[in-house]
């Protein structure tokens, strides 16, 4: 590893000293914390982390748990209107990357200063009584794109076992581990973000990910320890010529009461068929996944895994490869004080794909987090590659260990 430890430990002072300083400065809070006029860890344990007020919060529609109350804190302009104030509407979120080192096996160390790496157009809550939106509009040196987008219509009926969403959305929201909202915010779960269907290939229509947003029509509920969810996706994007469509859902128990509330156990499952956009070849694929969370006082405890089977990994007329891979996560997050919080992530993943390199990982990533106000995260990011290199004929080219440097904050 070749390194001026030094150097790299000045700059990293010089970078974490500004943003400290300019974190006095830093007043504003998100939207619904603006709204309801309560600070932002009544819902988050370290953002964007939920803690179980929160996740039920959002279950509700952006309405406090165990109400209706979108018309609430509203301006009455008539008797069937009520508008809100555009601020708490809107929110920004925003993602930096003072410093990053990338030390690649057989390689000179990678350093690298200064990335920003997005900005977050935030638009969420209830429009009215038991009717939400979210819109995740993000700003990024490649680009603008917008990957979440949903309506939703809650407590149809009176009932709080009937809601729907429509719009881009995933189709894990409701599993007791979720792409979204992490522990670690700027590390992914390797099995739900990048493990595709079809090997991800790029004559693949539809192509897709666990956890990723999808076009959808989901219908979802919850009443004492049960939480529900049943929904039917597109494939990658709406105008997917896939005619076999996606299905997917979830059921999940949870504690609602005592010294571990919030705990979960859950068990989720999607199936689908992908299409190569010459149409001429199909892929059946099934995943599923058992997880557990548990929360006691500033414990986070979140084990998963996962199991998945594809009747023709590389989308082939002829000569169709099934693949087999099976993964698991454990995270573990821990507030130490209001302003520290430390968190610990396993990945592994394995495949029976033949090239055993398209899907192997086997990561620990430790982490810790300064948090000088609710609104605002300063942290240092490790990932230690511990795949091992002998169980793969192909060797692992790829292996390297990272340290990253990340401030995040939501205004």
């Amino acid at each position: 590893m070749i390194l001026n430890y030094r150097r790299i430990a000045g700059i990293g002072g010089l970078v974490f000293a500004l943003i400290f300083i300019l974190s006095s400065q830093v007043l504003a809070t998100s939207q619904w914390a603006r709204k309801y006029d309560m600070g932002c860890t009544s819902c988050h344990t370290a953002f964007p982390r939920l803690n179980y007020f929160g996740e039920q919060f959002k279950r509700n529609g952006y309405q406090m748990p165990g109400t209706q109350d979108g018309d609430e804190n509203k301006q009455a302009i008539g008797e069937h209107l009520f508008l809100d104030k555009l601020q708490n509407f809107f929110g920004i979120r925003l993602n930096l990357t003072p410093l990053e080192i990338k030390d690649a096996a057989g390689k000179k160390s990678e350093v690298n200063i200064g990335n920003a790496n997005w900005v977050q157009l935030f638009t969420a809550g209830s429009i009215f009584k038991d009717v939400s939106i979210f819109i995740e509009t993000e700003l990024e040196k490649e680009g603008t794109h917008t990957s979440w987008f949903n309506l939703g219509f809650h407590n149809l009926f009176g009932q709080s076992l009937a809601n729907v969403r429509i719009g881009r959305l995933s189709p894990m929201d409701w599993h007791a581990i979720a792409g979204r909202l992490r522990m670690i915010p700027n590390i992914k779960i390797q099995a739900i973000s990048y493990v595709k269907s079809s090997n991800g290939i790029a004559t693949a229509a539809d192509t897709v990910p666990l956890a990723s947003a999808v076009p959808a029509i989901e219908l979802y509920g919850y009443k004492g320890p049960l939480t529900y969810s049943v929904g039917i996706s597109n494939g990658k994007e709406a105008s997917d010529p896939n005619k076999y469509k996606n299905g997917f859902g979830t059921i999940k128990l949870e504690m609602t009461s005592g010294a571990i509330a919030g705990s979960s156990f859950s068990l989720w499952g999607m199936s689908g068929v992908d299409t190569n956009t010459a149409a001429t070849a199909k892929n059946d694929f099934w995943r599923t996944s058992i997880a557990g969370n548990l929360r006691w006082k500033d414990l986070d405890v979140i084990v998963a895994g996962f199991y998945g089977e594809d009747d023709n990994w590389n989308l082939t007329a002829a000569n169709p490869q099934k693949n087999v891979f099976r993964a698991g996560v454990a995270q573990i997050g821990y507030n130490f004080m209001p302003s520290l919080y430390g968190a610990l992530q396993y990945d592994i993943v394995g495949s029976d794909d033949i090239s055993k390199s398209s899907l192997e990982f086997n990561k620990i990533t430790p982490s810790i987090w300064y948090i000088p106000r609710e609104n605002m995260r300063i942290g240092l990011t490790g990932r230690l590659d511990i795949q091992p290199t002998t169980d793969n004929p192909n060797g692992h080219p790829d292996k390297q260990h990272e340290l990253t440097a990340t401030f995040r904050m939501m205004l």
